[in-house]
């Protein structure tokens, strides 16, 4: 029959296929295409980033137990600043000012003696130098003085020898007499520091010394070693320390005697002179016989 469909078996697709009129197998009918993409595709925002959450950092040392450290390091230094604080104002005046420094205390400036804070140089005089007024007198009893030095009534209570043609200055370290530019010195101050010893004090200058000074060296410290033709105001409690550094501020190296004592008045002084070290010889004579003609007997003080 023309144009009559019927089923055949195809042996190459191994199933039962329609036929046409012609017998032929019809076609297999075309797959279905998706449906066309827009021409524009919406915006996606991406989505937002997870907060990134740092890690703790564990305290160094080992946790709990550096902590515990740190606590207990902190509550000693409480304990030694709460110790310290009458040492603090004894350096200090009642005004804030700095007043009673000793060379056991005060670090020493470029001349090799304590510093002068006020004016940040040791070697100057500060800005409440001595006045005329407070200028040292000559002394009536210049007997026995060698060549080239004077007796003098000195403003602050006492009566020395001094070599002729030196300045005399009041600086925050004590009374100096000096040449000009300090390359030869003599200071004297009193010990203010309650129960330290002259040994004591001078020992304690050779630690600061060292510890400032460049090219320090001690050469000697001694008890007892006050000159043998010393005042009976020195007495027998003294104690002297000879020492050298460089001096940056003279461009030599300077050699120095610190003594002392506690005078016949009760007071502990300090004398120290200084000079270049290869005139040494005429440094230690001009302690030697500041300290022979030495009085405290209140000789020069202000009414």
């Amino acid at each position: 029959m023309t144009g009559e469909r019927r089923r055949v078996w195809n042996e190459e697709t191994q199933r039962w296929e329609d036929t046409g009129a012609s017998g032929a197998a019809a076609p297999p009918p075309l797959p279905q295409l998706p449906p066309p993409l827009p021409e524009h595709l919406p915006y996606m925002p991406e989505p937002p980033a997870a907060p990134t959450v740092p890690s703790p950092v564990p305290p160094p040392g080992g946790g709990g137990r550096a902590l515990r450290q740190k606590t207990l390091t902190a509550a000693a230094a409480l304990v030694v600043l709460l110790g310290t604080g009458y040492g603090v104002h004894r350096l200090t005046g009642d005004d804030g000012s700095d007043r009673t420094r000793t060379a056991a205390t005060a670090p020493p400036s470029e001349d090799g003696v304590p510093t002068d804070e006020d004016s940040g140089v040791g070697g100057g005089p500060s800005s409440d130098s001595a006045s005329t007024s407070s200028s040292p007198s000559p002394s009536g009893t210049e007997g026995g003085l060698p060549a080239g030095y004077q007796q003098v009534d000195d403003p602050a209570g006492y009566s020395l020898a001094v070599p002729d043609g030196w300045e005399r200055t009041e600086r925050d370290s004590g009374v100096f007499y000096a040449t000009d530019g300090d390359r030869d010195l003599l200071q004297i101050f009193v010990v203010t520091e309650p129960g330290l010893t002259p040994y004591e004090a001078v020992r304690q200058s050779s630690k600061n010394l060292d510890a400032q000074q460049p090219g320090y060296e001690e050469i000697s410290l001694d008890r007892g070693a006050a000159p043998e033709d010393a005042s009976p105001a020195v007495g027998d409690d003294a104690a002297r320390l000879v020492y050298a550094y460089d001096s940056e501020k003279l461009g030599t190296r300077k050699q120095c005697v610190e003594y002392a004592f506690t005078a016949d008045d009760g007071k502990k002084y300090a004398m120290v002179a200084a000079g270049p070290q290869d005139d040494w010889s005429a440094t230690e004579e001009t302690a030697r016989v500041a300290l022979a003609h030495l009085s405290t007997d209140g000789a020069g003080a202000a009414e």
